[in-house]
C-alpha cells in the first residue's frame, strides 16, 4: 500500500559541529511506510559501515518478505501484528550481517550501532529497537517517548538504584546496554501503537535528545507541524546550537490521512449483518 498523500516525511542528518565523519544513516520506504535510523559506533570507521548495513539490511528484508506476510495479522502467541515480527526479523538479520563483516574485517571488529525503525499501516504503529536512538509522538501537541532506552541510565532508574535526576547528574547519558553487532545474540524491543490523523513521529539518535528537552524538541515540532522539513531544520538547528557534540539524525513522519484497508472495514461490516 503506498502512502503517498497519507503520510508527509521529512528525513534530515548532520555531523553535528564537533564530528567530521556521520555514523548516523536514515532512510525510508514510502510504498511501505517504512522509516529506519541508525547510530553507529566503533573506531576509525566502523561506526558508518555498522549504521550502513543496519539500514540497508532493514530495508531489504522488509521489502523482500511485505508481500508474502498476511497483513494486519495479529500472532496468537506474541500479541504483535504480522508487521512488528518483521520488521524483529529484519533487526535480527541487520545484527547477524554486522557480526559477519565485523569477523571478516580485523578494522571493523567492535563495531557496533543503535537501531530505531517502525512501520505505518491500518493507523497502527510498528516499532522495532535497540539501543538509545529514540521514537517520540506528537499527539494534539503533547509529546510523548514512546521507547524506552536501552542504556545504563535508563536501567539503574528502573531498578531503583537513582532518580531520574539523580542519574542524569552521575551516569553517562551514552552508556548503552544492547547494540547491534556487539554480542552473540540481540534481543529486540517490539511495541505498538495507534495513529490518529495529525499524529507526528519523531525518530532521532542521541545527538538530538542528549542535547534538548523534551520540551524543546515540542516547542519545534508545534511551530512547524504544517511543514515537516522546517521541523527537521529547526531540531537539528537547535541541537548544533547546544554544542553539536554528536551526529545528529531526524526522521519526521505526520499522518494525513487515514491508513486503514477497505478490504479490512469491509470484512468488519460484513461480520455485523
Amino acid at each position: 500500500m503506498a502512502l503517498q498523500d497519507k503520510v508527509a516525511t521529512a528525513l534530515l542528518t548532520h555531523p553535528g559541529r564537533v564530528r567530521t565523519n556521520n555514523e548516523d544513516a536514515i532512510a525510508e520506504d514510502p510504498r511501505l511506510g517504512l522509516l529506519v535510523l541508525a547510530d553507529g559506533m566503533g573506531g576509525y570507521n566502523a561506526g558508518e559501515i555498522a549504521s550502513g548495513i543496519a539500514v540497508a539490511t532493514i530495508l531489504d528484508i522488509v521489502r523482500r518478505d511485505w508481500d508474502q506476510r498476511e497483513h494486519g495479522q495479529i500472532e496468537a502467541a506474541s500479541g504483535y501484528s504480522s508487521e512488528a515480527l518483521l520488521l524483529r526479523q529484519a533487526v535480527e538479520a541487520a545484527h547477524n550481517a554486522i557480526q559477519h563483516v565485523a569477523e571478516s574485517q580485523p578494522q571493523c571488529q567492535g563495531m557496533g550501532t543503535t537501531v530505531v525503525c517502525c512501520l505505518l499501516h491500518d493507523d497502527r504503529l510498528s516499532i522495532a529497537y535497540v539501543g538509545d536512538s529514540r521514537l517520540y509522538r506528537l499527539r494534539e501537541g503533547e509529546l510523548d517517548q514512546i521507547t524506552r532506552d536501552h542504556s545504563l541510565l535508563e536501567e539503574l532508574v528502573a531498578r531503583g538504584h537513582y532518580t531520574r535526576e539523580e542519574a542524569g547528574r552521575l551516569v553517562r547519558k551514552n552508556i548503552v546496554t544492547r547494540a547491534l553487532g556487539v554480542e552473540s545474540s540481540v534481543e529486540v524491543d517490539l511495541i505498538e501503537d495507534s495513529l490518529q490523523l495529525g499524529d507526528i513521529v519523531l525518530l532521532c539518535s542521541d545527538g538530538l535528545c542528549d542535547l534538548l528537552s523534551d520540551e524543546e524538541i515540542a516547542l519545534s515540532l508545534r511551530r512547524f507541524a504544517d511543514n515537516l522539513p522546517k521541523a527537521a531544520s529547526a531540531l537539528v538547528d537547535a541541537a548544533n546550537a547546544a554544542g553539536g557534540k554528536d551526529n545528529i539524525a531526524v526522521i519526521l513522519a505526520r499522518l494525513d490521512q487515514s491508513l486503514a484497508r477497505g478490504k479490512r472495514w469491509y470484512e468488519r461490516l460484513v461480520e455485523w449483518f
